[in-house]
C-alpha cells in the first residue's frame, strides 16, 4: 500500500498533545509523527480536527444488534430480562434477519462512531464466521465465560480451563460478573477467585454488585473492568460505583452492550456516562480520563499490543473528529456522528467525510457514498444494501437511530 499521511490536526496520543502534527502511515503502521516534516504526496488535510487512536468498544454483542430496547426492569439479574427479550415481538422480528446481517449492522453501528476494535462477547463458533467480513475489527482471540453464577449460559469450557487458556496464550478472559443483586450474584468475585478465574488476564463486565473488598481484590490481582452505564441503568436502575473503581486505580474501560439495552453507540455512551457520573457523585468525570477508557485502558485490558496509542510502530487505527474548541479530549467526548471526519483501520481509510474522496481514490479504496444525518460521507462496503436486506426480511422499512443512513427500499 502507498505511503500516506494525515496532517494539520491536533493529535491526542492520548498521553500527550501535538499541535499541527503530521502522522505518516505505511504498511498498516504509524511511522514518524512530526510537527515540522512535510506531509506525504498522498495526504489528508485534517486542519481543525482532533486525532486520537481508534476507539475501542470494550463490550458489545454484535449478534444482538437491533432496535428498540426491550425490557421492563429493574431486574434482579440478567435472566428475567433474557426471558422478556425472548418473548418479545421485537426479538421475533430480529430473528427474521440473517446472522451475517446482524453482525454487519453492529459493525457499522460501531464504525461510524469512530470505533476500530470491538470486544464481542459470544461463543467462538457463533462470531468467527463473520469477523472477517466486517468493516471494522473484532477481537478474535479471547477466552470466555458467559457469567459466574449457576444459571450462566454454557459458553466456553468452564472458568478454570478458560482462564488457564488465557494465561497460556496471553489473551483476555472475558465474562459478565456481578450483574445483578440476588444473593448468589453478590458472591461472584469470591466464586471466580476459587475457580482460578481472577487475574491480570481477566476482563470483568458490569461489576454492579462489587463490594469494596471485591474491588480491592480485583485491583490486587490486576484485572480490568468494563462500565456499561446506559445498559445498567436501563436494566437495573443502578450501575457500578465508578468513582470507587477510579479511586482504587482499577483499569476501567467503557462498553456499549447491545443497543437492545444500551446506548446508541460509543460516542453516546461516553456522554451518557459523563452525565451519569456527575449526577451520582456531584463531580465531573474528566474528559481525558474518558478518552483513556476507550483507548489505552481498553488496549491494556484486552492485551492488544501496539494498539491504543498514536505512537511510532503502533497499528494505524485512527479516529479523526471535528475540533469543537477547548481541550482536545472535550472534542472527542462531545462528538456526534456528524463530527467523525475519518476512521482508519490497519492503515486503510475506511470511513470519512466526502471531501476525502480523492485520497480514498488515490489509495485504491473502494467505497459507497452515503448521506448520514444530512451530511455526505463515504464508507467501505454496502451499508445501504444492508439496510435494504434487513427491511425486506422484516417486511417494512426498518430504520435505526444508530445507523441513520438515508436509503430507499
Amino acid at each position: 500500500m502507498s505511503k500516506w499521511s494525515i496532517s494539520g490536526g491536533t493529535i491526542l496520543t492520548p498521553e500527550k498533545i501535538i499541535k499541527k502534527g503530521v502522522i505518516h502511515i505505511s504498511n498498516g503502521k504509524i511511522g514518524k509523527i512530526t510537527t515540522n516534516d512535510a506531509a506525504s504526496q498522498i495526504n489528508i488535510d485534517a486542519d481543525k480536527t482532533v486525532i486520537v487512536p481508534g476507539l475501542i468498544n470494550s463490550h458489545d454483542h454484535l449478534l444482538g444488534t437491533y432496535y428498540p430496547k426491550v425490557g421492563n426492569g429493574p431486574y434482579l439479574n440478567w435472566l428475567p430480562w433474557d426471558n422478556d427479550l425472548k418473548s418479545s415481538p421485537v426479538y421475533e422480528e430480529r430473528q427474521r434477519i440473517e446472522n451475517r446481517d446482524l453482525y454487519l449492522l453492529g459493525a457499522y453501528r460501531n464504525l461510524i462512531s469512530g470505533v476500530t476494535l470491538i470486544s464481542d462477547l459470544i461463543p467462538h463458533f457463533v462470531g468467527e464466521p463473520f469477523y472477517g467480513i466486517l468493516p471494522t475489527k473484532a477481537i478474535k482471540r479471547f477466552a470466555l465465560a458467559h457469567s459466574v453464577n449457576s444459571f450462566a449460559l454454557l459458553w466456553g469450557e468452564g472458568i478454570t480451563e478458560e482462564y488457564r487458556k488465557a494465561e497460556k496464550e496471553d489473551i483476555p478472559f472475558v465474562t459478565h460478573i456481578a450483574e445483578g443483586y440476588d444473593e448468589e450474584t453478590r458472591q461472584d468475585v469470591r466464586t471466580i477467585e476459587k475457580l482460578g478465574g481472577l487475574g491480570d488476564h481477566s476482563v470483568f463486565v458490569h461489576c454492579l454488585a462489587f463490594s469494596e473488598g471485591d474491588m480491592d481484590l480485583v485491583k490486587k490481582r490486576g484485572a480490568s473492568c468494563v462500565w456499561c452505564g446506559n445498559s445498567n441503568m436501563f436494566m437495573y436502575s443502578k450501575t457500578m460505583d465508578a468513582r470507587k473503581f477510579i479511586e482504587k486505580d482499577i483499569n476501567l474501560c467503557i462498553g456499549t452492550d447491545s443497543p437492545m439495552t444500551g446506548g446508541e453507540n460509543l460516542l453516546y455512551e461516553m456522554k451518557y456516562d459523563k452525565v451519569l457520573y456527575e449526577r451520582l457523585y456531584r463531580e465531573e468525570l474528566p474528559d481525558d480520563l474518558i478518552v483513556r477508557m476507550v483507548t489505552i485502558n481498553a488496549a491494556r485490558a484486552f492485551h492488544q499490543k501496539k494498539t491504543g496509542l498514536i505512537e511510532e510502530g503502533y497499528t494505524a487505527d485512527i479516529c479523526v473528529c471535528k475540533d469543537r474548541s477547548g481541550e482536545p479530549a472535550h472534542s472527542i467526548v462531545q462528538a456526534g456522528l456528524k463530527d467523525v471526519m475519518l476512521v482508519v483501520i490497519d492503515g486503510n481509510p475506511v470511513y470519512g467525510d466526502s471531501r476525502y474522496k480523492p485520497v480514498f481514490d488515490e489509495l485504491g479504496v473502494q467505497y459507497q457514498e452515503i448521506r448520514l444525518q444530512g451530511v455526505d460521507k463515504i464508507v467501505i462496503g454496502d451499508p445501504v444494501g444492508l439496510l435494504r436486506r434487513i427491511s425486506r426480511a422484516v417486511g417494512f422499512k426498518k430504520e435505526f437511530p444508530f445507523l441513520p443512513v438515508e436509503f430507499d427500499v
